[in-house]
C-alpha cells in the first residue's frame, strides 16, 4: 500500500512522464488514393513537386516525349478533397480561384474532371499520356500504379 507522500511522488511521475511520452507524431498514414498513368509509361514514381505542376498543366511532356493530361475528379468528390489537400496544398475552392486567374492570365483550362474510378481508369487506358487518382486498391491491371516521393 502507498503512503500519502509515495501516491504523490507517482502520481507526480506520471504526469510527467505521460506527456513526454506522446510528443513524438504519429506516423503519417497511407494515400487514401493512388496515382495511375498508362501502362506503357516508363515513369515508375514522381516527386510530389513534379505531381504539382503536372496538375497545375506546368508540365506539359513526359520525359519519353508523350504529353500529359492530367484528369482529376469531380469538384464535389472526397477524392478531390483529399488530393488537392495532401498534393497540391490547397483547397478545392482554392485550386478554383487558381485555374480563374490562371485563365485570365495565359489561357490555361483545368484538367478534364470525371465521376467515377471506373470512368477514370478508362480514361487512362486510352489516352497514353494520361495520369490520374483512384482510391487506394481501386487500381486495377490495365493501368500502372506510380509512386509519390515526399508525400506526407
Amino acid at each position: 500500500m502507498f503512503t500519502r507522500g509515495a501516491a504523490a511522488s507517482w502520481f507526480v511521475a506520471a504526469l510527467v512522464v505521460l506527456p513526454f511520452g506522446s510528443l513524438a507524431p504519429p506516423p503519417a498514414p497511407p494515400p487514401d488514393f493512388v496515382v495511375v498513368v498508362h501502362k506503357e509509361n516508363p515513369v515508375a514514381s514522381l516527386p510530389i513537386a513534379e505531381l504539382q505542376r503536372v496538375f497545375r498543366k506546368q508540365t506539359r511532356m513526359w520525359p519519353h516525349g508523350e504529353a500529359v493530361v492530367p484528369v482529376d475528379w469531380d469538384a464535389t468528390s472526397v477524392m478531390r478533397q483529399e488530393f488537392s489537400r495532401r498534393v497540391m496544398g490547397r483547397s478545392v475552392r482554392e485550386m478554383a480561384e487558381f485555374w480563374v486567374q490562371q485563365n485570365i492570365t495565359q489561357g490555361l483550362t483545368p484538367p478534364s474532371t470525371l465521376k467515377s474510378s471506373r470512368a477514370i481508369l478508362r480514361f487512362v487506358v486510352s489516352v497514353p499520356g494520361a495520369i490520374a487518382y483512384v482510391p487506394a486498391g481501386e487500381e486495377d491491371d490495365t493501368v500502372k500504379a506510380i509512386g509519390i516521393k515526399g508525400l506526407r
